[in-house]
């Protein structure tokens, strides 16, 4: 760069000693004004029929017709109010791999509790050495006044046998054991009452080829 007529050359000793600006070379009083961050403010003219592309180098943004931008939206951790059983429910559906809908064929064992307040009935009884092919009646009779509900029955031996649950002398229940389970467990799926003073009977039959000792335990709720 040639130095102006009779100009004197620029001697400093410091970085700062000499502060440049640029200008418009017609107008020389149109200087380039930079921040106090080192930015430049420019002033950019878009012709007519142009736009402006927003990228990252390798896809654009998306501006829909109306106005607004296409957008995805993942959160991994969103805070939501309480749930409540008064406005709120959930519902689940199962489906096969192709999509329909299917009920089940073998249902879920579900416990029915009584919200009602009672007594609890857990009656064990036993009855010794029961010859072969003999049966005993073991018997709980219900409290006046109440109602007994059933939950379930337990019934044990040493060898074979057969159990039947009776309520007023109908059979409910039946059950047989093996020498690979010697238990029988009989819970109640569905409520099973036992009404004032009627008596629920466990019949064990003993199906082994000698005398033994049988056990039951009859548990319930009386209400």
């Amino acid at each position: 760069m040639a130095d102006f007529d009779s100009s004197l050359p620029i001697r400093t000793e410091a970085n700062g000693d000499v502060v440049a600006h640029l200008a418009d070379g017609t107008v020389t009083t149109q200087l380039l004004k930079i921040n106090a961050d080192g930015s430049i403010d420019t002033n950019t003219t878009i012709p007519v029929g142009s736009k402006i592309i927003v990228t990252d180098g390798t896809d654009d943004l998306e501006v829909n017709a109306d106005g607004s931008i296409n957008a995805v939206v993942t959160a991994t951790d969103l805070d939501i109010r309480d749930l409540t059983a008064v406005s709120d429910s959930v519902a689940a559906h199962l489906f096969d791999e192709a999509g329909a809908a299917f009920s089940l064929t073998n249902p879920l064992p579900v416990e029915v509790v009584s919200d009602a307040s009672g007594v609890e009935v857990v009656d064990y009884q036993t009855s010794a050495a029961v010859a072969k092919d003999a049966s005993v009646n073991l018997d709980y009779t219900v409290t006046a006044t109440k109602t007994l509900l059933v939950a379930g029955l337990w019934v044990s031996g040493s060898g074979k046998l057969k159990a039947q649950l009776l309520v007023n002398g109908v059979v409910k229940y039946v059950g047989f054991n093996s020498t690979a389970n010697p238990n029988i467990d009989i819970p109640i799926y569905k409520i099973l009452k036992g009404l004032t003073t009627e008596v629920v009977r466990v019949t064990l039959t003993n199906l082994d080829n000698q005398a033994q000792d049988l056990y039951s335990t009859l548990s319930g709720l009386e209400v």
